[in-house]
């Protein structure tokens, strides 16, 4: 039986890319972060620049990456990230089936609880078939905190938090707590147990709910610094959310 081979997905105009290149996985994961030139991608992968030039230029073709002129210097072109991760492959796990059920069976009785198990339910089941949807997770947070921001009043951390809290507590999302400011580190606290691997999921779309409701509010650009799925129940999401300083 022949191993199975790890891929990233990504989404592009034109569809989902199956990437299962290691070098082309580096050089997407090291533009998820930041926006580089050639010869940063060669220092950050250890390959030729000679190589690395012609897996960009399918991946330009593809419509993975984009590019422009340096405007330090218009011989140099910085390459960008115009694609999106959407998941990633993972060995299929049979005790993932096993949780989906149990997750169904103890959500029956209560139509808030129903629907708050089926969507770990979903999670679960994604991650029973072999793909982790982490980064879906975190981008459907992230256009949910969007449209959250619109309703919303507060233009200052402190008072955005607040409305985050009430907005939680309202839809038994969680409880919501600010563990320091400076960082500011974020836990929230479910009361519905989950399997490591769904919790991990759940805590991407916290951040991108969280992230993105403040950076709109306050106007300032943020960045996940730290991220933790912990408790006995996997049931607490902690994480940090810092500016980008440029």
């Amino acid at each position: 039986m022949s191993e199975p081979v790890d891929y990233d997905v990504f989404s592009t105009k034109s569809g989902l890319k199956q990437i299962t290149n290691p070098v082309r996985q580096k050089i997407l994961s090291e533009l998820i972060k930041a926006d580089l030139s050639l010869t940063d991608i060669a220092n950050l992968t250890g390959k030729a620049q000679s190589t690395l030039s012609v897996h960009l230029d399918k991946m330009l073709k593809e419509g993975l990456v984009g590019s422009r002129d340096d405007p330090n210097d218009n011989r140099r072109k910085i390459f960008f990230l115009v694609s999106h991760p959407v998941g990633r492959s993972k060995v299929p796990d049979d005790k993932m089936r096993d949780e989906l059920k149990q997750t169904v069976l103890s959500s029956i009785g209560d139509q808030g609880t129903f629907y708050k198990g089926m969507i770990r339910a979903m999670v679960i089941g994604m991650e029973a078939v072999g793909l982790c949807i982490d980064p879906t997770m975190r981008m459907l947070g992230e256009e949910i905190g969007k449209t959250l921001s619109a309703r919303m009043s507060s233009e200052d951390t402190e008072g955005t938090i607040s409305e985050i809290q009430e907005f939680y507590e309202i839809h038994n999302m969680g409880e919501v707590c600010v563990y320091t400011f400076l960082p500011l580190t974020i836990i929230i606290r479910d009361d519905y147990e989950t399997p490591l691997e769904a919790g991990e999921a759940l805590c991407k779309f916290n951040e991108g709910l969280f992230r993105a409701v403040l950076q709109d509010r306050t106007g300032k650009e943020l960045q996940i610094t730290e991220s933790e799925c912990f408790g006995t129940a996997n049931n607490y999401y902690k994480f940090v959310i810092e500016p980008i300083y440029k």
